[in-house]
């Protein structure tokens, strides 16, 4: 999950990055940024569809997509932060950042789906899902850690960071390029490392069941069973995949799935929990930079204590879950972002050092959320007994498309749509969006977990129907056919 950083790196300078260096519209980034996430969203079927047919050579299929994904993104991540030489007009640039970042975003899939599928593939029952779900998060997370260090490292010991006489723009775009090199570099080098040496890993130091057999060796079973379970395990990448591809039909999987509804219910509760994510990200170094008007520093160190905390409550997910419940864990990370967002929206930039308070809350909420979203959607994959894919394909299909409009819809509203400088009335605009977006998305979220309970409680319901009425028809076929016995002795 090391290339992951990349996507933090876009979610939280992409748009200031366009519109303070580059100089864009509002209208102009938002449409970057649709056309993004519709790529997305295209991207994101096709490629669970490319996942369960095609089998890379060497690789496997879920590992070999991932490897690729790598890849792509390590070699275009870089270009995103450079200005366009060769661009003579403002469409000309704008196409030009709508390709790099679509072809980004299209590429994502390839490593976040595979990612995301061996979750439900290693996982026996729930706790074991939680527990993958929080190592994913926490994974996330270390890697956005180590994007914000570097760019922390970059900000604080730049002298232009520090005067007055340099804008913002051009400090922000100096450093994303640095960083870019460094991050792609070593989430790069990670991954490929991975990928290799897993595979050279698993063909060397595990043996197949079919080798027991070879010379008509008898082996033991409980020797057997032992290796056996060894080689799936390690193979699962290609075993696993294969057997899903045998017993599930993606067509089949998602004409089946689709009269739930509960997969509507928690496909609009990940995307909720997504897009809270995500709205937090866009408009965050507005927030610190013009709202608060904190040193140039704070686009960095900030992030990185987001992260932190909600590195450190993706881990906590599993214990509060087993000591309290899936709603009061939910209830509770949603009321934490309630009031970081009321924070947000009142606090006065004299106090603006005290934000810290308020992005521990959110952070730690926002994780706990999505850990809790992730886990929900994979129980819902069991549950129905289909393929991983299909599921998580439409759910980040939801996810792409209807942010990509929430964005555009947000941008909008900007008091000062062409300008690379604010007002106080687009200071005002970043509290509101920032702190009132938080707001109406949590509780968007808990609304939407109690539904998807009362689904859950309606469905196991007819279900204890269904089995009392089977059970009282079973009983009267069996009373019938024991006085039908009774009546054939008395005639005899």
């Amino acid at each position: 999950v090391s290339t992951q950083s990349t996507g933090v790196f876009w979610m939280t300078y992409f748009n200031p990055f366009l519109q303070t260096a580059i100089g864009m519209s509002s209208k102009e980034i938002g449409t970057i940024v649709l056309i993004c996430q519709i790529s997305d969203a295209i991207s994101n079927p096709l490629v669970g569809f490319l996942i369960e047919k095609i089998k890379i050579p060497f690789f496997g299929k879920k590992k070999g997509c991932h490897l690729i994904g790598t890849i792509v993104i390590m070699v275009f991540f870089p270009f995103m932060w450079m200005n366009c030489w060769f661009c003579a007009s403002d469409t000309h640039r704008t196409a030009y950042y709508s390709v790099i970042s679509a072809v980004m975003n299209a590429t994502t899939p390839l490593m976040f789906l595979p990612h995301l599928a061996m979750i439900g593939i290693l996982s026996k029952n729930e706790k074991q899902r939680l527990i993958l779900g929080g190592i994913s998060s926490f994974g996330k997370m270390f890697w956005g850690i180590l994007a914000y260090s570097v760019m922390w490292f970059l900000i604080g010991t730049s002298a232009d960071a520090h005067s007055e006489d340099q804008d913002f723009g051009s400090v922000l775009a100096e450093k994303l390029r640095i960083a870019s090199y460094v991050v792609s570099g070593i989430g790069g080098f990670c991954c490929i490392t991975f990928n290799v040496t897993l595979w050279n890993h698993t063909r060397e130091s595990c043996t197949s069941p079919d080798d027991l057999h070879k010379d008509h060796i008898e082996p033991d079973p409980v020797a057997a069973q032992k290796i056996n379970d060894q080689f799936q395990i390690s193979s699962s990448d290609d075993l696993q995949s294969e057997k899903a591809v045998q017993k599930t039909n993606i067509t089949g999987d998602l004409s089946k799935i689709v009269k739930s509804p509960k997969f509507y219910i928690l496909g609009l509760l990940y995307f909720v929990c997504r897009s809270e994510l995500n709205l937090y990200n866009m408009y965050q170094v507005f927030y610190y930079e013009i709202s608060l008007s904190l040193p140039k520093e704070a686009v960095a160190y900030l992030p990185f204590i987001y992260l932190s905390f909600a590195g450190l409550a993706s881990i906590a997910v599993k214990k509060l879950v087993k000591k309290f419940t899936y709603s009061v864990t939910f209830g509770m990370a949603m009321v934490s972002i309630i009031v970081a967002g009321i924070v947000f929206i009142i606090l006065p930039s004299s106090y603006g050092n005290t934000v810290i308070i308020p992005v521990i809350l959110v952070s730690i909420g926002s994780a706990v959320m999505y850990t809790i979203s992730l886990s929900l959607s994979t129980t819902l994959i069991t549950e129905h007994q289909i393929s991983d894919v299909v599921v998580w394909g439409a759910f980040n299909l939801i996810d792409r498309i209807a942010f990509g409009v929430l964005f555009v819809m947000v941008q909008s509203f900007r008091p000062c749509p062409k300008s690379t400088t604010c007002c106080e009335a687009c200071s005002d605009f970043y509290r509101q969006t920032f702190g009132g977006g938080v707001i109406l998305l949590a509780v968007t979220g808990g609304l939407l977990l109690l539904a998807s309970e009362k689904c859950g409680s309606a469905a196991a319901q007819q279900t204890e129907d269904q089995v009392e009425t089977s059970g009282s028809v079973h009983h009267r076929e069996s009373n019938r056919g024991t006085s039908m016995t009774r009546s054939s002795q008395e005639c005899a």
